[in-house]
């Protein structure tokens, strides 16, 4: 059931108004890691990184012909599948992987130009993996630069969205005042929906779920997750990612959560706000919602999230 909810108002205000928002975090590497490589001199010494995760494809496509049987991948044998084809390479990464390790992978090209061989450095990460990267060595295409032009300019949209609210945190005022302040109501208000009955945790999930509800403002969405404490260590959210079901990625704005989420003995229970940037026609379907700690170690990770 939708509802425009006087909770989820302040729940959504709560993000643009709140002293305790947490400070944007600078970048992990897999956040900003390019689906686009160009090979150069200096690309064997210091290989690019390309992000992989649990159970989600990578494909590597080459503008070469690849040397049959020249692939090499380091710990070859904890990967699930590595297909070669005559411009690609395959894989499935481990089920079991520790975020942060990292594994070489080099091909050759059939026609002994330089550079001869490509190498690029898988680096694991909890929900950043990567599901296509093209490799360039040969003179760059039009479809390359029309690809990095668009890919930066959905990167300036969402840096000027997050300077937009952390300038507006500085003025804005508190509770309902700043609802109406941040001009993120529709016709309809802020529509909100429980989730509880029909997301799914994945297995390992380091954290207990209580409550879960998403809402839709004025060119905004979030998901607001109530999480309980697993064990004795305390644990905090550094970074989240919405996946659809085609490998899209929506990255939220920096996160919100009023404290850690304790180690004690005693039951707490934390919320953690994730909002995202979002028109009306967009972020519909469901999609898979993933946190994680600054140890990209204890992870969360909920399936079926839809919003209203």
């Amino acid at each position: 059931m939708s509802l425009a909810s006087p909770v989820g108002l302040l729940a959504l205000a709560l993000l643009a108004t709140s002293p305790k928002a947490a400070e944007p975090s600078p970048p992990d590497t897999c956040e900003t890691a390019s689906p686009l490589i160009v090979l150069t001199d200096e690309s064997t010494a210091n290989p690019p990184v390309v992000c992989i995760s649990p159970d989600l494809s990578l494909t590597l496509r080459f503008d070469s012909l690849i040397q049959p049987g020249s692939e090499k991948l380091q710990e070859r044998e904890r990967f699930q599948e590595v297909n070669p084809g005559e411009r690609t390479l395959m894989l499935v990464p481990p089920e079991r992987l520790v975020a942060g390790e990292r594994f070489k992978v080099e091909v050759c090209f059939a026609d002994g130009a330089a550079p001869a061989c490509a190498t690029v450095l898988l680096l694991a990460h909890p929900a950043l993996g990567m599901q296509q990267v093209k490799v360039f060595r040969q003179a760059l295409p039009v479809a390359y630069f029309r690809e990095v032009a668009q890919e930066a300019q959905a990167d300036n949209q969402r840096l000027r969205e997050e300077v937009r609210q952390l300038r507006a945190e500085r003025v804005m005022p508190d509770g309902l005042r700043g609802v109406f302040a941040s001009e993120l109501l529709t016709e309809a208000g802020i529509v909100c929906t429980q989730l509880l009955n029909i997301v799914t945790a994945a297995k390992g999930s380091a954290l207990g779920l209580l409550d879960i509800r998403s809402c839709r403002a004025k060119d905004r969405v979030a998901v607001e997750v109530k999480l309980k404490r697993p064990t004795t260590a305390a644990w905090t959210a550094a970074g989240a990612v919405l996946r659809g079901p085609k490998g899209e990625v929506l990255k939220p704005l920096p996160l919100w959560q009023p404290e850690p989420i304790p180690g004690t003995e005693a039951p707490n229970w934390v919320s953690v706000v994730v909002e995202v940037p979002a028109t009306a026609a967009e972020a519909r379907g469901t999609y898979t919602l993933t946190l994680w700690d600054a140890e990209r170690q204890r992870t969360v990770s909920l399936g079926n999230v839809t919003f209203p």
